[in-house]
């Protein structure tokens, strides 16, 4: 059986868990410098959303992912940014932008700050996530990694456990793309990411029960703390979808 830890509302995302550890490139946790205080609060300056999304752009599955609730007509309270530039798309580059963000915007909520997530997959991310781990955590940032990659979360959308047929590459840096390639051998026609947002309530089930913790607070090998973020989206989304799935 596969040893997990389950994450426990009452402790900070960041509180360590003791599973198994698998195979990962180990190092030091280096906290980056602080990298906003140029930065200025832009008075009177107010986006449409209590909840901010950051993902990489150059990954097309995210972007479908989450292409529906992107529509700020039927879902004013979260915002999709999608980071584009070249020399962003690393977890520093994704950081940078939320701490710009965290730092110039206001929220719509006066006594409910908005809440930002970066997403990541490990891919061969390892150390640089780890190098922004500490400062995630100290400026309340969310920090949401799929190991190896964001099929890993589609994955669950139609499975409840872990996979046990996939062969693992001994190159980790082959993992993720092989990966992608057993998903859409797996679901016959592959897992359509637009449409995969509809089963977000069993995806965090089956992602949440699965979920185990490398000791250095990376998600182990097809696993996701997707599923965090999920449940904190799911009240702003959740009455939205039910009813464009009806219509």
């Amino acid at each position: 059986m596969r040893s997990y830890t389950k994450p426990n509302p009452e402790k900070p995302l960041h509180t360590p868990t003791s599973v198994k550890q698998r195979e990962v490139v180990e190092t030091a946790v280096i906290p980056i410098t602080e990298a906003n205080e140029h930065y200025r609060k832009e008075d009177g300056v107010r986006m449409p959303y209590a909840f901010l999304v950051i993902v990489s752009g150059g990954e097309v599955r995210e972007r479908n992912y989450f292409k529906i609730i992107s529509n700020q007509t039927k879902f004013r309270q979260v915002k999709i940014e999608f980071v584009a530039d070249r020399n962003q798309l690393n977890p520093d580059g994704l950081l940078q932008t939320a701490l710009y963000k965290q730092e110039h915007y206001k929220t719509s909520q006066e006594d409910e700050p908005d809440k930002i997530f970066i997403l990541s997959d490990v891919d061969h991310f390892t150390n640089d996530l780890l190098r922004i781990k500490p400062e995630c955590e100290k400026l309340d940032i969310g920090l949401i990694i799929s190991n190896s990659c964001f099929e890993v979360w589609l994955y669950y959308s139609k499975f409840s456990v872990c996979p046990t047929d996939f062969k693992t590459p001994q190159n980790p840096l082959k993992i993720s793309q092989s990966f992608k390639t057993y998903l859409d051998k797996k679901v016959k026609g592959g897992v359509n990411p637009t449409k995969a947002i509809f089963d977000i309530i069993e995806t965090i089930k089956n992602a949440k029960s699965n979920y185990a913790e490398l000791p250095n607070g990376i998600p182990a090998l097809f696993s996701t703390n997707m599923f965090i973020l999920a449940e904190q989206l799911l009240p702003l989304i959740g009455d939205q979808l039910k009813k464009m799935r009806t219509e």
